[in-house]
């Protein structure tokens, strides 16, 4: 790790893993939750950057940019925080990003906008941009001042140029809601059986002789003695290798869990 500034205040989880050459230039505080990974060339600057738990920010991944070290700036995200290969959030303005958050390859999240003479009568624009939990930005562009509400899906190629509802999808250039209220959305039983029996292919624990496999009832994946309760996110019951692959791979599919292991069962986060 590369550490061209070292904050007055720094927590850095833990469990963490910082690639060597990732790069960190933060003046005030900075904060990287538990069990979070910053993998190769990410690179964090600012005045002020708090990162919540498990968070993903893949190589490339940039926060900072232009005015980060001034005072309005600020950084804020809650746990599971995705960012995909050269992304970018500029922190010129506050940020706010709430919990279960993707921001995609390539995405852009601006908060200034500016480089003609404002006094001439450009366009130049400083403004926070907030963002609720469970969004998805895949390959998008979000313009300063935009504001967008909890379980939003935004289209890839999209420009989000203005403010979005919770529960929508949205596409578009300029973006546009298409459809209202549409997350979240109760799977029916057999869409819930569909779903488990697809994680169990895919990782290939499927009922054998050997091997009692993943099953399912009542809204709960059961591996052996544990059961992963898929409606409430609650863990119960022993971890071990194969447990845990189960759990990454409900990961993958956005079922996420504030539990880990200790002494060979699962506890919560504040348990651990």
């Amino acid at each position: 790790m590369n550490v061209i500034q070292k904050p007055d205040e720094m927590f850095i989880g833990r469990d963490v893993r910082i690639a060597h050459n990732v790069k960190i230039n933060v003046t005030e505080r900075l904060v990287i939750g538990d069990r979070s990974a910053l993998n190769e060339h990410v690179s964090i600057e600012g005045r002020d950057v708090v990162i919540g738990r498990e968070a993903w920010l893949d190589e490339y991944a940039f926060i900072g940019g232009g005015s980060c070290f001034e005072r309005q700036s600020t950084f804020r995200a809650g746990d599971f925080l995705h960012m995909g290969r050269f992304s970018h959030i500029n922190t010129a303005r506050e940020v706010r990003v709430g919990h279960e958050c993707g921001v995609g390859v390539g995405t852009r999240i601006c908060t200034h906008g500016a480089y003609p003479p404002q006094w001439e009568g450009f366009p130049v624009a400083f403004e926070q941009v907030t963002i609720g939990d469970r969004v998805w930005l895949p390959h998008a562009w979000v313009n300063p001042g935009v504001t967008i509400g909890s379980d939003v899906v935004v289209c890839a190629w999209s420009l989000v140029n203005r403010d979005l509802p919770s529960g929508c999808l949205a596409c578009g250039i300029p973006v546009r809601v298409i459809r209202e209220n549409e997350y979240p959305r109760a799977l029916v039983e057999e869409e819930k059986q569909r779903l488990v029996h697809g994680i169990a292919q895919e990782i290939d624990m499927l009922p054998c002789e050997t091997d009692p496999g993943i099953g399912y009832t009542d809204g709960q994946l059961v591996y052996g003695e544990t059961r992963f309760d898929l409606d409430r996110r609650r863990i119960e019951g022993p971890g071990d290798e194969r447990t845990e692959r189960i759990r990454n791979q409900l990961r993958r599919h956005g079922v996420r869990f504030r539990y880990g292991i200790k002494s060979g069962r699962y506890v919560a986060w504040g348990m651990l």
